[in-house]
């Protein structure tokens, strides 16, 4: 007979096998895996002094959004059209100027060899409204430089990247640079809305008879600090997908009446349980696709707790959720997020509604669907007298690729352009862009500029006190004319490099 003392020996031996496996597994995942960051070495692009002057004289320029074509105000969109003519004489006078549904405007800069695939680098020039602006250190409008940034509504959105375009083609114009690809510059008038008669239109002229573009470059990320613990080199997230959209109506209807007998339940009782219910019953978290890209690019960076985390996600799954989702940057990575963003009910401080709405948000992970959201709300809510409407939805964009000559290609120019050393990871843009557009016509569609974004930043891109960086902005140029020179050396075609001279 086996002694009670030897079975308990053979379960602790067993499990200290079991451990000491399970570490040896764990180790030589977490040792195992290689950076994917690039060698580079910074290039000396000189940006002319006045840049940052030219930028500020952009964001005077009242080009706020609207919905209703009627409603934009033209004479402001005009007027910045005209700067641009005036601060970019060799541009005007060099490519092709198209307008395209009155406010937006696509440039053609012709390759020396119109055949390959063009480059399309992209920007929108319309801003959203400014809610108070008594609160800004100097006016929305007033483009102003103080205290080394630029001062403005639409500094970080998006009129950066469109007058940094523009600063980075008129720079190489100076120096005789003609590209081997060519080039479209699609500034867009109505992204804040959707950008269906600016970025939409000019997508379809330029894909037109089958052309892929070799690379599409928007905004969507920016380089970050402290995004994970664990790294402490600076971030650079380049877009390789943003997410989809879906808006919701949500009604209930109840017995109106006097506040001062109120039924058992109310419209605004009900419509409050189902919002709390969606709240509390979220879409699960997702740590494969686009997020599991990112990790693989970041787990190399990282100190040796979290890099252990990220390089065994077979095992640390349960942790790692926790982590992502404890910061609302990181759990929109992560996640199909939902937020009620209208409420309507109610007339009268006396008066119970009968009638109580509600429009909520829904950010669709790319691996999810419209209807596949719809389907769970409608079985979160399962019980309530909620009437679900849909608003507006776009399905999520296909992800472009990063084993690929253009990802790798924004990636090095990426560390040619900055200082610091910049870890580059591919990312999901947790909102959309006019990029998106281009996504069934490419593999090479990325959002990324290179300004350096603080969670405090973050808060004013459409916030108050909106800002960039002096030096960021001349980073943003550089980034531009090195893309535009890089880009001649992407592939004419699978296993051959262009040798195209500086």
């Amino acid at each position: 007979m086996v002694s009670n003392w030897s079975i308990w020996q053979r379960l602790l031996g067993g499990s200290a096998f079991v451990l000491v496996l399970l570490l040896g597994v764990v180790g030589a995942w977490t040792w195992q895996v290689e950076s994917r960051q690039l060698e580079t070495e910074p290039v000396d692009l000189r940006v002319p002094a006045e840049a940052p002057q030219r930028l500020a004289q952009a964001l005077r320029a009242k080009t706020l959004t609207n919905r209703d074509p009627a409603q934009l105000d033209s004479s402001a969109f005009r007027s910045l059209y005209d700067h641009f003519r005036e601060a970019f004489p060799r541009v005007h006078a060099t490519l092709d100027v198209d307008t395209v549904n009155g406010l937006s405007r696509l440039y053609t800069w012709e390759g020396r060899t119109p055949s390959l695939a063009p480059v399309v680098l992209m920007a929108h020039v319309d801003v959203v409204p400014v809610e108070d602006p008594s609160g800004w250190p100097h006016p929305p409008f007033a483009g102003r430089i103080a205290g080394d940034h630029v001062w403005g509504r639409g500094a970080l959105d998006d009129k950066a990247s469109a007058v940094g375009i523009l600063e980075a083609i008129e720079t190489l114009l100076k120096r005789g640079v003609t590209p081997r690809r060519t080039v479209y510059v699609a500034l867009g008038h109505d992204e804040e809305v959707g950008g269906r008669r600016g970025a939409r239109a000019m997508a379809e002229r330029i894909t037109a008879d089958g052309v892929s573009p070799a690379l599409v470059l928007d905004e969507g990320g920016a380089i970050t600090r402290d995004a994970l613990p664990g790294l402490h080199d600076p971030l650079a997230v380049v877009g390789v997908a943003g997410k989809g959209y879906l808006s919701l109506e949500l009604t209930t209807e109840g017995p109106g009446g006097h506040s001062s007998v109120p039924p058992k339940q109310t419209s605004i009782e009900v419509l409050n349980e189902a919002l709390s219910r969606l709240r509390t019953s979220p879409l699960p978290s997702r740590l494969s696709g686009v997020a599991g890209t990112m990790f693989d690019y970041l787990a190399p960076e990282m100190d040796l707790p979290m890099r252990t985390v990220l390089a065994n996600r077979w095992l640390s799954a349960p942790a790692l959720r926790w982590i992502l989702n404890r910061r609302p940057a990181t759990r929109a990575a992560v996640r199909t997020t939902t937020v009620p963003t209208r409420l309507q009910a109610g007339v009268k401080d006396n008066v119970i509604p009968t009638t109580a709405r509600a429009t909520g948000n829904f950010r669709i992970l790319p691996s999810q669907s419209v209807e596949y959201v719809i389907g769970h709300v409608r079985s979160t809510l399962e019980g309530l007298p909620v009437q679900i409407e849909p608003v507006q939805a776009n399905e999520p964009p296909a992800v472009s690729g990063v084993d690929t000559p253009a990802f790798r290609m924004v990636q090095r120019t990426v560390g040619q352009v900055t200082a610091d050393s910049v870890v580059v990871a591919p990312y999901l843009v947790p909102g959309r862009t006019d990029s998106d557009y281009y996504a069934d016509d490419s593999d090479a569609v990325y959002r990324f500029v290179p300004y350096r974004l603080t969670p405090e930043d973050r808060s004013r891109i459409h916030g108050p006190n909106e800002r960039i960086a002096v030096d960021d902005y001349r980073t943003v140029v550089q980034f531009y004319m090195r893309v535009i020179r890089n880009a001649d050396r992407l592939p004419t075609n699978a296993g051959t490099m262009a040798t195209d001279k500086e």
